[in-house]
């Protein structure tokens, strides 16, 4: 028995769910089941052209709601982080969101829930990026990569690793430095600089581009520790290991699976983070953008926030010791988490509340009001910020 037919079983037994709604979580899984088995006998039988026309049936016959199956745009050697991250959101938020929350331990059952999908999603990272354990034959490198012609004139940076970490912090100019391990077929004749120099950076458009094609048979263990000089443009994609940036740099896309995310001194205007299950960590520096998570926490701290949207679904969110202006618009939605937003520099005009089951404390000073969909609005009278907090089980708190 899976896993998350015995959670679900376990649900219904302590009487957390309905049995209704325990058939209809026991229904979506089942769906992931047959869709997977089907797809898998169809495969051997068609031909090129056919295989098209079936896709596109399949398509318009699958159902909007009820399928559990986050991976099923994720393939051994090409996958795309947005679709998986986007997908497994909004199917658990789904599953979630039918079971009526009847109290605390619901909550908790729910991020029970979010534990075990961030274990799933390490292990098919781990086996989507060929990095779990030891390469075969693997010989261990520590290098320093030759600058390539052209670096010096780039203004944006593009870091893929689904090898292992990405770190950046603020220097004077582009260095890079590799370690870990890597297979020896795979290096074959060359030393390990030439090997990563010839298949790993390329520049283009003055841009430089760091990574593997994934349709190579790379089998690696590795970590890049980067230096950039401030305010050019980055984006990074790791799949379950971490991304850390330190410098005032701007951001354009962070994006991984299960590894954290940790920012610090950065320009985040119209950027987005994605992860799975990753945490989200940023400190200091400009904000004007949107994260999407599934069971990973975010913390923001100490940052000057002008927009700022984050959707999760077993994730806790806090904010606190930022800055906001009158024309700052905050907006966080989580399932199961909590919510808590403090120490905010700054005027703030109205204060919106909602969550079906959890509290909501509001510490702030202003005229309260009930909404009509279970919530709380607080206004101050004044020009100022705007925040929108909604979670179904979560506590909420502006302290």
């Amino acid at each position: 028995m899976s896993e998350a037919r015995k959670m679900i079983l376990n649900m219904l037994a302590e009487g957390k769910i309905t049995v209704e709604e325990s058939e209809k979580l026991l229904a979506a899984l089942n769906a992931e089941a047959s869709q997977n088995s089907q797809k898998a006998s169809s495969e051997t039988d068609r031909s090129s052209a056919g295989e098209e026309r079936d896709r596109g049936s399949e398509r318009r016959r699958e159902p909007e709601d009820d399928y559990f199956n986050p991976f099923s745009n994720a393939t051994k050697l090409g996958f795309d982080l947005r679709n998986l991250a986007q997908t497994v959101q909004q199917t658990v938020q789904h599953a979630i969101k039918k079971a009526e929350p009847r109290s605390r331990e619901f909550k908790d059952k729910m991020k029970e829930f979010g534990t075990w999908m961030q274990e799933v999603v390490g292990t098919m990272a781990s086996e989507i990026g060929n990095v779990k354990g030891e390469p075969v034959d693997g010989i261990p490198v520590d290098f320093v990569v030759t600058p390539p012609d052209g670096v010096d004139a780039c203004n944006t940076f593009m870091f893929e690793n689904i090898f292992g970490e990405i770190r950046i912090h603020e220097g004077s100019e582009f260095k890079m430095h590799v370690n870990g391990r890597v297979s020896r077929a795979v290096i074959g004749e060359y030393q390990p600089a030439q090997w990563f120099a010839r298949n790993a950076v390329r520049v283009s458009d003055r841009s430089l581009f760091v990574g593997f094609d994934r349709n190579q048979p790379v089998k690696a263990i590795i970590d890049m520790e980067i230096t950039l000089p401030a305010d050019v443009l980055i984006s990074c994609k790791t799949v379950s290991s971490g991304i850390r940036l330190r410098g005032h740099y701007r951001i354009g896309e962070l994006k991984t699976v299960s590894g954290n995310i940790r920012i610090q001194g950065a320009n985040l205007k119209q950027s987005l983070i994605e992860t799975v299950s990753g945490a989200v960590q940023i400190e200091g520096g400009e904000i004007a953008m949107q994260i999407k998570s599934t069971s990973g926490d975010f913390l923001v701290r100490d940052s000057k926030i002008e927009e700022l949207k984050i959707n999760s679904v077993s994730g806790d969110i806090l904010l606190t010791e930022g800055s906001i202006s009158e024309n700052t618009d905050v907006r966080l939605v989580t399932t199961s988490g909590d919510i808590i937003v403090e120490k905010m520099s700054g005027p703030w005009k109205v204060v919106e509340a909602t969550t079906r089951s959890g509290e909501v404390v509001l510490d702030w000073k202003g005229d309260m009001t009930p909404l009509n969909n279970q919530g709380t609005s607080l206004k101050s009278g004044s020009t100022g910020a705007e925040f929108h907090a909604e979670s179904v089980s979560g506590d909420i708190q502006f302290t």
